[in-house]
């Protein structure tokens, strides 16, 4: 079977059906649809979410796809420990895709005035959005000047059938690549993919180099090519098995306001002006399903953060040989990184929180020892409770660049823009010290190999 969205659908159903929620009931595609997914994620339930019946539209709606590394595990084979360090290996070891004649995503193939994006189940998120957003789309661009092709996740707002915002950030590759056509005074080619194999997903945010194309990454996580096919009206290859295709170009002369928008670090961004995507022609299965990304979910940070952990996990293994594991939480927004190290030296915890917060723009770097469980926020805080002075164990870095939409962001001068953050580093490890006072619990070999089946009814 094809590795696709299907494909990867009828694995949860198989492997956890427990991930897999079909929501029957109509709901509406403004704030309803992502109101169930709230209201799932304040009780800790994160399945892979299929609403069959959405208001005014015929196409199902899959949202929840990134929702945890459990999920992400199943669409690898994987463990969820071992996410990262596959993510790692497939951006060394890519596939390129190939090409062939045709596939699913031609089964319908629409032109001039019926390639209108009024067709599709646009969701509107928070309460005070700007309007619906398409959120989940992996745009392929092409560079103006050589050719080279690049991939990511960008969100766009509806701004009429035929034209969206897309909103990219100032240093990705994307933006690179459209200040290179506003240059030359023409458009960028570009083609927004949704719905795949949660893989495309993951391989978009790969923090490689211009010109290593993510599908090639795609490739390398899902041990084979990726089956591409020549967009219609646009420069640009696209994934045969995908569900929908919105080909266009990115205008490089025009500018449209973007926001506000609940953003992943949970509260509106405002609104700014991003540059505006043509819509030229629009390609679908026969039976499309639509996805659609939750912004302000576990969804956007867990798929958001795995490129984070992929590239810090190697950099930090070549600084600071002990790194044992990394994890960037959903609890901080993108911007906390926990790091578990085999300590062996005085003073390797400082070292190590230096060195994350170095290799990405993290806001806080809390480094650990390898009995504390990264992937547990109680755990890790437990640790740092315990196990740090803050006059001894916290140090800062003021006057850094972590993110254009930090709310608390300071000027580098009078009158200048927001964009300066002060990085938090806490050593979090024990001391070497023999008489520090050992950790109370039954006999770890005994508590977890216990089969709760056999105690409990």
């Amino acid at each position: 079977m094809k590795k696709d969205l299907r494909e990867f659908l009828d694995v949860v159903q198989k492997k956890a059906p427990e991930l897999l929620v079909r929501v029957g009931r109509e709901v509406d595609p403004k704030w309803e649809l992502s109101a169930v997914q709230k209201r799932l994620q304040a009780d800790d339930e994160l399945p892979v979410l299929v609403f069959d019946r959405v208001s005014g539209h015929t196409m199902p709606v899959v949202t929840n796809l990134f929702a945890s590394k459990a999920l992400l595990a199943l669409a690898l084979g994987t463990t969820p420990e071992s996410v990262v360090e596959r993510f790692g290996d497939a951006q060394k070891n890519r596939i390129a895709p190939k090409e062939v004649s045709s596939g699913a995503v031609k089964d319908v193939v629409l032109t001039g005035e019926q390639a209108e994006l009024t067709r599709f189940p646009l969701v509107t998120h928070c309460e005070k959005d700007a309007g619906p957003y398409l959120t989940s789309g992996v745009t392929i661009v092409r560079d103006p000047e050589s050719g080279a092709l690049n991939a990511g996740i960008y969100r766009h707002r509806l701004l009429s059938p035929k034209t969206m915002t897309v909103n990219m950030a100032p240093l990705c590759h994307a933006s690179e690549i459209a200040k290179k056509g506003e240059a030359k005074g023409v458009p960028v080619d570009a083609a927004i993919v949704i719905g795949h194999h949660p893989a495309m997903g993951m391989a978009s945010q790969q923090r490689g180099a211009l010109g290593e194309f993510e599908l090639e990454t795609m490739g390398g996580l899902l041990g084979e090519p990726v089956d591409v096919v020549p967009a219609e009206t646009v420069d640009v290859p696209v994934p045969a098995d995908a569900e929908i295709v919105i080909e266009g170009r990115i205008l490089t002369d025009k500018w449209e306001d973007d926001g506000p928008f609940g953003d992943y670090w949970l509260y509106y961004a405002p609104a700014k002006p991003a540059r505006v995507f043509e819509v030229t022609a629009i390609t679908h299965r026969r039976d499309p399903l639509f996805h659609d990304i939750f912004p302000v979910g576990p969804e956007h940070l867990v798929l958001f953060s795995l490129g984070m952990e992929g590239v810090v996990f190697s950099q930090l293994k070549q600084l600071v040989p002990q790194v044992v594991a990394i994890n960037v939480p959903v609890s901080g927004a993108g911007n906390l990184v926990y790091v578990q190290i085999r300590k062996d030296i005085e003073g390797l915890g400082v070292n190590t929180a230096l060195a994350a917060l170095g290799a990405y723009r993290f806001k806080c770097a809390v480094v650990v020892d390898e009995d504390v469980d990264i992937y547990d926020d109680k755990n890790v805080l437990w640790a740092v409770m315990t196990r740090t002075q803050a006059d001894r164990s916290f140090f800062t870095a003021p006057g850094s660049y972590i993110s254009r939409v930090d709310p608390t962001g300071y000027p580098a001068y009078p009158g200048g823009p927001p964009l300066l953050s002060t990085r938090l580093g806490i050593d979090a490890t024990k001391p070497l010290d023999p008489h520090f006072p050992e950790v109370a619990e039954p006999p770890r070999g005994l508590w977890k190999g216990l089969d709760l089946k056999d105690y409990l009814p």
